[in-house]
């Protein structure tokens, strides 16, 4: 059922997971400034403060409104301790990564990741030792080409490699096996969207937008929002959103606009979300689609002030010095470049520990170091910098508070990262890939210690 939303060598090898789960002692907090409650956190009792959200119903949709107090007084208190580290300057080389485009965690807590540089998929046990390396560069059944490299987790332990630049996605079985390839686009008149995955139910959704026609019209003004199976298959259209195209029509002619509006998505266990860039407001629909809960912040975007517009334009200027481009031309573009009064009001968003929403706050570039400022991305107009502080919000879309999250920040690409579970102990890990002061990629895995909200599906995003 579619809904139309409106404006609306390894060095370091511990074993992991660790068959054991260390909690927080919660320190007493006056009693005039918290009140005594029981949170579904493995039944322990926690201290909160009085929550000064709201909930409402409007015609059965759940609507969930934080102020920006947190609920837990210090924050969800999440304390990551490294425990295993995989990746190599020198040594074999299934152990040195070129570009990962992507990294998932397996329910057996086998980790995947694909290297856009190396052309290939790696399988590494839970501990860190290299079990299997699959793909190679090509045009053909499970080769990989130049491009964006998805890397989706689909059911039964499945793996979907997407190859942005031949426009299709390759799976594979949980040993690594190859087993087919389908083309990403969902039919005639639509681009090949982005996709994005989740266990353990396995569910996959894709976002598209219309092409031009060959007279240069647009013959939809809806994106469509598809749940799709391993092969490729549309299950269900979720949902049709006004495609950003229509968002930001009042750009035409525009060279770059810093920030306009997009849709993000992620399939969330059976329900699935859906955000636009320009708002904090999250929309989460229940498998049939129907729209259930809309969880909100108020809090003001900062402001883009005029050294942020200084220090994109003279990125620019380097950009067109470098490529040799006219200065009578360069001028033209450079008169293109417009910006909006405000950055989005967050960067990204993720599913973390016990189904919590984890919302990443923006890194304005005028706050960025010397070296960042020479890192950070001009391609990308729909997404800011990413800080490492991210706003935490219970299952039931209350504000917990704001927690960092080691190797989350990013400049150039989306963060990479994931959440796991090793369900026999209720222990959560994270796995993220994170680069030394050579450029040299790891993957990392941290313990998560702290204040967990309830049980929930063990994501992975």
């Amino acid at each position: 059922m579619a809904m139309v939303i409106g404006e609306v060598s390894i060095m370091l090898r511990l074993a992991a997971p660790f068959r054991f789960l260390v909690r927080l002692q919660v320190a007493t907090l006056p009693c005039a400034i918290c009140v005594l409650s029981i949170l579904a956190c493995n039944g322990e009792p926690t201290l909160e403060t009085s929550w000064d959200g709201a909930v409402r119903d409007s015609v059965g949709i759940q609507i969930v409104e934080n102020f920006g107090t947190p609920l837990w007084p210090q924050g969800p208190e999440w304390k990551f301790t490294e425990v295993m580290r995989i990746g190599a300057l020198d040594g074999p080389p299934e152990y040195q990564f070129g570009r990962i485009e992507g990294i998932q965690v397996l329910s057996d807590g086998r980790i995947v990741i694909v290297d856009a540089m190396a052309y290939n998929v790696r399988y590494f046990s839970p501990d860190g030792a290299h079990v299997r390396t699959v793909g190679r560069k090509g045009e053909g059944p499970g080769e990989l080409g130049d491009g964006g490299h998805m890397l989706l987790r689909g059911p039964g332990d499945t793996v979907l490699v997407g190859d942005g630049g031949a426009g299709r996605v390759h799976v594979l079985a949980p040993d690594g096996t190859y087993l087919e390839t389908f083309s990403r686009l969902p039919k005639d008149g639509y681009t090949g969207g982005y996709w994005r995955g989740h266990n353990p139910t396995g569910r996959i959704t894709s976002l598209h937008r219309p092409l031009y026609g060959s007279d240069g019209t647009l013959p939809d003004t809806m994106d469509i929002l598809l749940e799709r199976d391993v092969h490729g298959g549309i299950v269900d259209t979720l949902a049709r959103v006004p495609s950003r195209l229509v968002l930001n029509r009042d750009h035409d002619g525009v060279f770059r606009r810093y920030y306009n509006a997009n849709w993000w998505h992620s399939a969330w266990g059976d329900e699935f979300l859906i955000a636009r860039t320009d708002r904090y407001r999250f929309n989460i629909h229940g498998p049939d689609g129907r729209l259930k809960r809309i969880v909100s912040m108020l809090r003001q975007p900062a402001a883009l002030t005029d050294d942020d517009r200084s220090i994109f334009l003279s990125r620019w200027d380097q950009v067109a010095r470098e490529a040799g481009a006219p200065a009578e031309r360069w001028q033209q573009f450079r008169s293109r470049i417009t910006f909006a009064d405000a950055y989005p009001p967050f960067a990204w968003f993720s599913m973390g520990p016990g189904g919590t929403l984890l919302v990443q706050r923006v890194w304005p570039v005028r706050d960025l170091d010397e070296e960042g400022r020479k890192e950070f991305t001009l391609d990308q107009q729909y997404v800011a910098p990413g800080s490492s502080e991210w706003d935490v919000f219970d299952q039931e879309g209350r504000y917990l508070g704001a927690v960092t999250i080691p190797g989350s920040e990013y400049l150039a690409t989306l963060p990479l990262f994931t959440f796991f579970e090793d369900t026999p102990t209720g222990t959560w890990y994270l796995y993220s890939v994170v680069a030394d002061e050579l450029g040299v990629q790891y993957i990392v895995g941290w313990l998560v210690e702290g204040r967990i909200p309830g049980d929930a599906v063990s994501p992975t995003t």
